[in-house]
């Protein structure tokens, strides 16, 4: 897999920027790239050089943002202070016309030139470099009106001599100050709607105590730690890399990681995950895993690449905002133009009215409606421990409309128990020595909690050549020569004639021993989340591998609408394609046997505890256990949708009605440009309103 790269930008302020920069990076030979105007990150692919990546961003207009300068005053904040101390006095005279100073031309253009120079030329270059990369931005209609502006005072204040009639030197300045306090405005807002991603970097300590020697303890920077050292962890420490506890007990705040509320104490053999608060105990940790792979990197991870991706909906908005440019120019053109020609309005007016129809569109709202409602939806599912791939599962889940359910491990604890066990011929300890003798050699799911039950209740006996045979069970031979094998009740049947009703036989050559019940516990919050689903207009499907009577008696206790069992990968998968064609399809699994049937669904989830090739084949993955985080997945992901969606029509909705409005005259310049920066505090308000909104 090829490298990722990601660098910060500077100066980018919509969607048209970012696709600027994208263009320019591919041109440059860079794959998947990713260009976020609303973090200022881009990210790619390939061997393009530091020097090529620097180039082509230069050529995009806009400049690399090194580590060292996020803390400085931002450039916008800059530029809009001095653009208002000198745009204070040319308003002025509109409120104080009888003041000579303040009505002299010469004394007007000598404050607007400030102006042009600092706040004018950072909007002329952005506009200059959009359009050499053939994505014209909103920052040439800025720009064409408080030039227009700027261009008709000084003709005809100088030129022709008519200061009464051509004086709008404040029209330029206010434009240029007010759209400027908008950028400034909207940074802010862009920064809240960030926030939980800086909440989740906030949780990786820079440093940590590494134990030498014996306990000699060096305090070393995280990044240099290695799988295997050991690092000493105390009250009140955030635990930096994931390990597992070699000595000593930890009482631990996971809430920021899995949405846990509840303190969980940890001992020794016991794994901590990095991003945990410490609330009490010491503890000396073994790393098992190397800097940068660990639970907390890998969920910044995943957020910053799904906040990249772009739903169905952005994809439209963006491509809205590619005509919306040369589009306004247009409008403005035929404004003059009919103003002047048509309604015979005075030139100054008609100017003024093409002027406000510039400055009062606004692209860049339609370009934020769906990235700041993502970040923050996306913010908010990782602190509730719910971890999206990408943008685009949002609007997924938002659709969904049946929910699939594997059964063991996903509505089960996969702790299986003994729920019944009948004995013949031997006796009841001799059967359970040699059932725990033959588990004990087992890696199923099964055998392990078996031996667990019952090496409480006896001890092993010596068995010889003991094998498993994948799929049908163990065997191995006594002391005395008793050859004993336990298997499914599927592959007993090719042993025996006998009629069996159990989960396992256990046979001594080829009669029948003993026979094995065993249960898998439902999970606690099982029976709420698919009630919480069906009161809510999900259909709920139980799709399974396993036995028809154990999913008979889950599916009649949690009243499933419909229910498959004993189906292989193979057969899960023509379920779910077939599923596909009639409803948007959730598939939630665990499995390996689930991994197709989940790359497959509309969406899969998974839970940070199930296998690799799960997790990689999901989009949505809970770090806890619990089923009640998918209720939650799902409000997220309905409120998200529903919140880009509200932010489209308002952003639409103000154009296609302000637009008209400038053109017939009824707003100043320096009005359309307050009402220009106030549109995108709404798109940015709204999408903020999602952190404060009930999830489930």
């Amino acid at each position: 897999m090829e490298k990722k790269h990601t660098l910060n930008i500077k100066g980018m302020t919509c969607a048209n920027c970012a696709l600027s920069v994208e263009k320019a990076l591919k041109k440059q030979g860079a794959k998947n790239v990713h260009v976020n105007f609303s973090t200022g990150e881009a990210s790619y692919t390939g061997n393009i050089s530091i020097k090529g990546f620097k180039n082509a961003i230069k050529m995009s207009g806009f400049t690399i943002q090194q580590n060292s300068e996020k803390r400085k005053k931002s450039k916008t904040t800059l530029l809009f202070l001095v653009s208002l101390l000198f745009t204070l006095p040319l308003v002025a005279h509109m409120f104080i016309p009888d003041a000579p100073l303040l009505s002299n031309p010469l004394f007007q253009l000598g404050l607007t030139v400030p102006i042009l120079l600092t706040g004018g030329v950072y909007f002329i270059k952005s506009a200059y470099f959009g359009l050499k990369s053939g994505v014209p931005n909103m920052d040439l209609l800025i720009s064409t009106g408080f030039l227009s502006a700027f261009i008709y005072s000084t003709y005809g204040s100088f030129i022709i001599g008519h200061q009464t009639d051509y004086l709008f030197f404040e029209t330029t300045a206010s434009i240029i100050t007010l759209v400027l306090l908008g950028n400034l405005l909207e940074e802010k807002s862009i920064k809240k709607t960030t926030s939980a991603l800086k909440d989740l970097e906030e949780l990786r300590p820079k440093t940590a105590r590494k134990v030498t020697d014996g306990d000699k303890i060096e305090r070393i920077e995280v990044a240099q730690l290695k799988a295997d050292d050991f690092i000493r962890i105390n009250s009140g420490d955030k635990i930096p890399i994931d390990g597992i506890i070699a000595s000593g007990e930890l009482e631990l705040d996971e809430s920021l990681i899995n949405g846990e509320s509840r303190p969980v104490v940890k001992n020794t053999l016991t794994d901590v995950i990095s991003g945990t608060t410490v609330i009490s105990g010491s503890a000396l940790v073994r790393v098992t895993k190397e800097y940068g792979e660990s639970t907390i990197d890998r969920i910044i991870e995943l957020v910053k690449n799904a906040q990249n991706q772009k739903p169905k909906i952005q994809k439209m908005g963006d491509r809205i905002s590619n005509f919306f440019v040369p589009g306004v120019i247009i409008a403005s053109i035929f404004t003059f133009l009919f103003s002047y020609l048509k309604l015979e309005k005075s030139i100054e007016n008609s100017i003024m009215s093409s002027i406000a129809v510039l400055v009062i569109s606004c692209p860049c709202a339609m370009g934020l409606a769906a990235p700041t409602a993502i970040m923050v939806g996306i913010g908010k599912l990782a602190k509730f421990g719910i971890l999206i791939k990408g943008g685009t599962t949002l609007e997924k889940l938002a659709k969904a409309n049946l929910i699939v359910f594997d059964k063991t491990g996903t509505l089960t604890t996969g702790q299986f128990i003994l729920n019944k066990l009948n004995y013949y011929k031997e006796s009841e300890k001799k059967i359970k020595q040699v059932i725990l003798s033959l588990e004990q050699q087992s890696n199923h799911p099964i055998a392990e909690s078996l031996v667990k039950t019952l090496e409480k209740e006896v001890g092993p006996i010596y068995l010889q050549d003991v094998i498993e045979i994948r799929g049908k069970g163990v065997k191995g031979t006594d002391t005395e020569g008793n050859t004993y094998q336990l298997v499914s009740n599927k592959h007993a049947k090719t042993i025996t004639k006998r009629i069996l009703t159990s989960d396992l036989v256990l046979f001594n050559g080829t009669s029948v021993v003993a026979e094995l019940w065993i249960k898998d516990q439902i999970k606690e919050d099982a029976e709420e989340t698919i009630s919480w689903l069906k009161s809510h207009g999900y259909r709920t499907m139980l799709l399974s591998g396993d036995l028809r009577k154990n999913c008979d008696e889950i599916a009649r206790e949690l009243y499933f609408d419909d229910y498959y069992y004993e189906k292989s990968p193979e057969e899960k998968l023509k379920i779910i394609e077939k599923l596909n064609k009639d409803y948007n399809v959730i598939m939630v699994g665990d499995g390996i046997n689930d991994a197709p049937s989940l790359a497959l669904a509309h969406v899969g989830i998974s839970f940070g505890s199930a296998t690799d090739i799960a997790i990689n084949s999901s989009e949505v993955i809970l770090i806890d256990k619990n089923l009640t985080a998918l209720k939650t997945a799902l409000s997220i992901g309905k409120q998200t949708y529903r919140t880009i969606k509200q932010n489209f029509f308002w952003a639409l909705s103000y154009n296609i009605f302000a637009i008209p409005i400038a053109a017939a005259g009824y707003l100043k310049p320096i009005f359309a440009a307050i009402f220009m920066a106030f549109s995108d505090i709404v798109v940015i308000g709204n999408s903020l309103l999602l952190k404060v909104k009930k999830s489930s």
